[in-house]
């Protein structure tokens, strides 16, 4: 199959892609390059940094440049996103990020709703979503996740009695166990505060590992009494080649 390279143009500058990767055609490196593309949108919002000036130049074989993917058709407007070459799972978009966000701030703090409203509403916009997200009740119990969740996860917890997370294990990111009861979900919970920037790594059941950022939000009825807690995993295993290419580390 022929090699096509992702080099990150910034102005000027061109970070080089010394591996590159195999694809079957351009159309499919042209997925790729759209859905890093976003990816890096996303992650470059998170940490706070406008990525949307720049673009991902595809070369070939050769040495040619052969596509051109703007950042800038990666900024929010839009709920859609792309799969990942040769999986039937989907990636959050930087639009779909910022929509979920807006979302929640907007559910939990609607002091006119009803909590049984809230929730519904909540819900039915979260088992929409291909991201990994599930509900706790105020004891981290977990009382709902959507079908990403079982993907990302590996398993289908077991609502009510899985506590904090639906992952199976957890570490940090230097391989130390991470019990459920310390996670980032727990931590927001205990605390009844949102957690940001706490990276961790989900081990499956069948022994596979995934590196996830985390983002744990506690849920509070009108009152203000803490009712439970969402979380949103973001999927970061692929990213890390990108990231190192454009320099995000």
């Amino acid at each position: 199959m022929p090699r096509f390279y992702f080099d990150i143009q910034n102005g000027s500058q061109v970070l080089e892609d010394p591996d590159g990767q195999a694809f079957a055609d351009l159309d499919a490196a042209m997925s790729e390059a759209v859905a890093s593309a976003r990816d890096l949108v996303a992650h470059g919002i998170l940490r706070n940094e406008d990525l949307s000036d720049r673009s991902m130049l595809i070369r070939d074989d050769a040495g040619e440049t052969v596509a051109s993917v703007p950042f800038r058709s990666a900024l929010p407007g839009t709920l859609s996103t792309t799969p990942l070459p040769g999986s039937g799972q989907g990636v959050v978009d930087e639009g779909l990020l910022a929509c979920v966000q807006a979302d929640l701030e907007r559910l939990v703090t609607d002091q006119s709703r009803a909590l049984e409203e809230r929730e519904q509403n909540l819900r039915d916009l979260l088992e929409a979503l291909p991201a990994a997200i599930y509900l706790t009740d105020a004891q981290g119990r977990i009382t709902f996740y959507n079908q990403a969740a079982v993907a990302l996860a590996g398993r289908r917890p077991e609502v009510g009695q899985d506590q904090w997370c639906v992952t199976w294990r957890l570490y940090q990111p230097d391989g130390t166990p991470l019990p459920h009861e310390h996670c980032p979900m727990a931590v927001a919970l205990k605390q009844n505060r949102p957690v940001r920037g706490v990276e961790a790594v989900a081990e499956r059941p069948d022994g596979t590992r995934v590196a996830i950022l985390p983002f744990p939000t506690p849920l509070r009825d009108a009152a203000g009494a803490l009712v439970g807690g969402v979380n949103l995993l973001l999927d970061m295993s692929h990213r890390q080649g990108a990231e190192d290419r454009i320099g995000l580390h």
